[in-house]
């Protein structure tokens, strides 16, 4: 008996690999497939309605849920979902993988699928095209890291074979990259600096981790302030002060790492933020998608959890962290707000900055967030942000 399929008009490229690789698969992948990707009923379904549930997920660019856990018969795995679900992020470029969908969005499935091509010898050794690149350093695989560089967006592959041993996950770097293949795929060949050191210079230390409280002070011009303390800053955006680029100076005089995290970014606010003197700058930019916040924010987190298991003294900016907090919900659309007007997930997240402030033995994390008169109409801002933190003014 001949199979009816279920017709589609006007996929794009990348849609039709999907339908094409999903057409392929026998029953009982389409169930677990289509279980996987929200199908309420997959054992009583026919195989149409299981490639209708995963195509129009597809489709739709919708994420999928986390799978839910029900009495009764436990599920059943299929050994190669995995590897079919890796291949439709592949194709897709979005991240449909088991981790994703059993774990939810917050937490290391914010990081986005990224696709080289193999790296080409004839093409590697003429060094076509080097760019200078800085990033932080992501996981891909066993053999593999990568970063996006932070001037133009290019995925950039680096191999773990023979790399710098000290150079872990979420860490930043810079260095030199070079065409490795006809794709136009980049390759890392040259390590600059790590962590802000140049790499003949970078340590890491052995770190103590016990937590104590703030006790230390320096004066900030207009302010003394603890080391490891959370702090409001009256201003809506930190360009606002005039005190800045002496705040920052200061900050660096005491051997402090300045990094900012700022959202709804221009162009002009990019020259201005440059030229006041911060280390790194996470800039969520005025036309980044919901998704871009998430991932981004993400990884900022991560990069100062990663500075101070290395040792590091780190002030960290955080700018308008309500705005963050709304564009964050709008990525965790299939959520309920129910966390004072936010989704769990975010909350999450804003209460995983606010936890970035400590002292510890082997260094510390100053926290300043800014504060204006909006963001007392936000619950979760009183609640997890206002009522833990010190106002002060710079």
């Amino acid at each position: 008996m001949t199979k009816v399929q279920v017709v589609y008009d006007n996929l794009t490229k990348p849609q039709e690999s999907c339908y094409n690789l999903i057409q392929t698969l026998g029953i009982y992948e389409l169930r677990a497939l289509a279980r996987v990707f929200g199908d309420n009923s997959p054992t009583t379904s026919k195989r149409n309605d299981h490639i209708k549930v995963i195509m129009d997920k597809i489709i739709s660019g919708e994420d999928i849920r986390p799978i839910p856990l029900r009495q009764g018969r436990p599920y059943k795995e299929l050994s190669n979902i995995q590897g079919i679900l890796e291949e439709l992020s592949v194709i897709t470029g979005k991240d449909y993988t088991l981790k994703s969908a059993q774990a939810g969005s917050a937490n290391n499935s914010f990081k986005k699928v990224v696709n080289f091509k193999q790296d080409e010898e004839e093409v590697l050794e003429k060094h076509l095209d080097p760019i200078y690149v800085s990033g932080i350093v992501l996981n891909r695989s066993d053999k593999e890291f990568y970063l996006i560089n932070q001037e133009n967006n290019v995925p950039v592959l680096i191999k773990k074979e023979g790399f710098d041993r000290r150079v872990k996950e979420f860490d930043r770097i810079t260095g030199t990259a070079v065409i490795m293949n006809n794709n136009h795929d980049y390759l890392l060949v040259e390590l600059k600096t790590i962590n802000y050191m140049p790499v003949d210079k970078y340590e890491v230390k052995m770190v103590n981790f016990d937590l104590s409280v703030p006790n230390k002070e320096i004066n900030l011009g207009s302010t003394n302030i603890k080391i490891g303390g959370r702090y409001l800053v009256d201003c809506g955006k930190f360009l606002d002060l005039a005190s800045l680029k002496t705040t920052i100076a200061n900050l660096k005089k005491n051997g402090t790492k300045c990094v900012a995290l700022i959202p709804n970014v221009l162009f002009e606010d990019i020259v201005a933020l440059n030229s006041v003197g911060f280390d790194d700058l996470f800039l969520l930019k005025y036309n980044d998608s919901p998704s871009d916040y998430n991932e981004k924010v993400n990884v900022f987190i991560e990069h100062i959890k990663r500075l101070q298991e290395v040792g590091y003294s780190v002030a960290v900016f955080a700018q308008d962290l309500v705005t963050i907090a709304h564009t964050l919900d709008a990525d965790f659309k299939l959520s309920d707000k129910s966390y004072f007007g936010h989704t769990e997930e975010t909350a999450t997240i804003i209460k995983n900055i606010m936890l970035l402030a400590k002292s510890t033995r082997g260094g510390s994390t100053t926290l300043f967030v800014t504060h204006e008169d909006s963001d007392n109409f936000d619950p979760l801002y009183i609640t997890s942000i206002s009522k833990i933190s010190t106002k002060i003014s710079l």
